[in-house]
């Protein structure tokens, strides 16, 4: 599948989100109810032709409850309403932020158990938007074990704008679950960071992990063009450290994103240790689960954030991305 993008509007419009299929529904709908409103614009981007045979709708427990509830849960009930016009089924799941075996098993049960594909080609439609990038690597990686593999497709809506900040303190750094890698102690460590807008939690991990070298990525060409500047002035501090080498990627282009991290990672390989962080979109974040894919060694890390700004962390919907993982 070759990438395609369009304006919101322009999607409704053209009724671009057919299923991936033409004449055929999508198996699955998988999507994640957030405080962003940006949670609910893939599904009312659904044309009324549009159906699924099952639909889930994943949800951290932490973002219903306490202030995060009062975006979350609205979002939540919209989407519901949303999907249960297209999908013959609607489930709701609840994971954890924090508690990554409980986030793990949540995906495990409903895309292992609960989910039962009826075609022997099944497809998917994930909408990646405001998944945690754990949670997608992971729900990304457990689809990816039935064999053959469904067809995936992947959207994400990129936001009209950020807010001034999008989330600060920090609970740990962990690996991925199933994305732990294997480091040698006897070698250096080498850590590629595709960095967004929030260069405290880059500054967490690169003290966390110690590496000899930070590779540090700029998205280039970025979702939307502004962006670009505001992602080189957040992460000035560490461009400016001596151990440090940017490097660009495609945010919204996953095999492309695939091929620059290949041909940066892979001369590492043979005298490193690897670790990547995924902070950048959802889009290049799958680009991460195929370069680990091919290179089961590497590791991927993740910095679980202390606080979200729940109230002002994006606003409106500008463009909606569509690309897909090869079989």
């Amino acid at each position: 599948m070759s990438p395609f993008r369009c304006t919101i509007a322009q999607a409704i419009r053209d009724q671009v989100l057919q299923p991936a299929i033409v004449g055929k529904p999508d198996d699955l709908f998988l999507a994640c109810a957030s405080f962003e409103p940006r949670s609910v614009k893939a599904a009312e981007c659904l044309p009324p032709t549009y159906r699924a045979r099952q639909a889930i709708i994943y949800a951290n427990s932490e973002c219903l409850e306490g202030c995060q509830g009062v975006g979350t849960r609205p979002h939540l009930y919209q989407l519901i309403t949303i999907l249960a016009r297209h999908a013959d089924r609607v489930d709701v799941v609840e994971g954890s932020l924090f508690d990554a075996p409980k986030q793990l098993e949540t995906l495990r049960k409903a895309l292992l158990t609960d989910w039962q594909p009826q075609d022997q080609q099944p497809t998917v439609t994930i909408d990646t938007t405001t998944f945690n990038r754990e949670s997608l690597l992971i729900a990304s990686a457990l689809l990816r074990s039935f064999e053959p593999k469904p067809t995936v497709r992947a959207v994400y809506v990129s936001p009209a704008d950020h807010g001034s900040w999008l989330s600060r303190g920090f609970r740990s750094v962990r690996n991925v679950v199933g994305f732990s890698g294997v480091q040698d102690p006897s070698q250096p460590t080498v850590l590629a960071v595709l960095a967004g807008f929030e260069p405290d939690r880059v500054l967490k991990v690169i003290d966390e992990h110690e590496p000899k070298k930070v590779l540090m990525g700029i998205g280039d060409p970025p979702t939307t063009e502004r962006f670009l500047a505001r992602n080189i002035a957040e992460q000035e501090l560490v461009l400016s450290r001596q151990d440090v080498e940017e490097f660009r990627f495609a945010t919204a282009d996953i095999h492309e994103c695939y091929t620059q991290l290949r041909c940066l990672v892979e001369p590492c390989l043979r005298e490193s240790n690897v670790v990547l962080a995924p902070m950048s979109t959802k889009l290049s974040t799958l680009a991460v689960l195929l370069l680990v894919e091919e290179f089961p060694q590497i590791q991927v890390t993740y910095c679980v954030p202390g606080e979200y700004n729940v109230r002002d962390y994006s606003s409106g919907a500008d463009t909606l991305f569509i690309d897909g993982l090869p079989p």
